[in-house]
């Protein structure tokens, strides 16, 4: 039979080594991307990573393995409340794809979304851009409603060792309160 006493204390040494190695050399490393919304063109049936506009953005998206965490910022003059107010008349829409819950209390913030992968950040950013075919799968959906709004982001991207992927969470959790982004749930 386990002993669970010492399971929980061999996963909390496991927890608490990657933790100490962020405190000791922090992340991996962190890049910067640079979005217009504006420029983006129907590739729900193109391959964006193989259009010419963003084969170098996906490319550099690519080498950002395991762990990231990443948020949206906006850089253009845009409001929040005209954020809102786009996001909501796109997901009134029949057959509009899904996208992350609004704060009931969003303030007038320059954070879009706060967000994290394990794995395959390249795929969050497509869905996140709107061009995954699952109508279902969770994203911002850009092209759907950002575009008309000149709506220019900055997207940062933290990448961490694999062995922290069990910390994502927390670091999404606690990045959010501290950031406030306009939609997204973290508990």
């Amino acid at each position: 039979m386990i002993n669970i006493d010492d399971t929980i204390k061999d996963i909390a040494n496991q927890e608490l080594s990657s933790l100490l190695k962020i405190v000791k050399d922090g992340f991996n490393q962190k890049k910067v991307f640079h979005i217009n919304c504006t420029e983006f063109i129907d590739y729900n049936y193109k391959d964006i990573r193989k259009s010419d506009k963003y084969r170098e953005l996906f490319s550099d998206l690519e080498r950002l393995s395991g762990s990231v965490l990443y948020y949206f910022e906006i850089t253009s003059d845009c409001s929040s409340k005209v954020i809102v107010q786009s996001i909501k008349r796109y997901s009134s829409l029949p057959n509009s794809k899904n996208i992350p819950a609004i704060k009931k209390n969003y303030s007038n913030t320059n954070i879009l979304y706060v967000g994290k992968v394990k794995k395959n950040f390249l795929g969050r950013v497509i869905q996140h851009f709107g061009f995954y075919k699952v109508n279902g799968t969770q994203g911002l959906q850009l092209y759907y409603w950002a575009k008309d709004l000149n709506l220019k982001l900055k997207l940062t991207a933290i990448q961490f060792e694999k062995d922290a992927e069990n910390l994502m969470p927390i670091f999404e959790k606690k990045i959010a309160d501290i950031l406030k982004p306009i939609i997204g749930k973290h508990k």
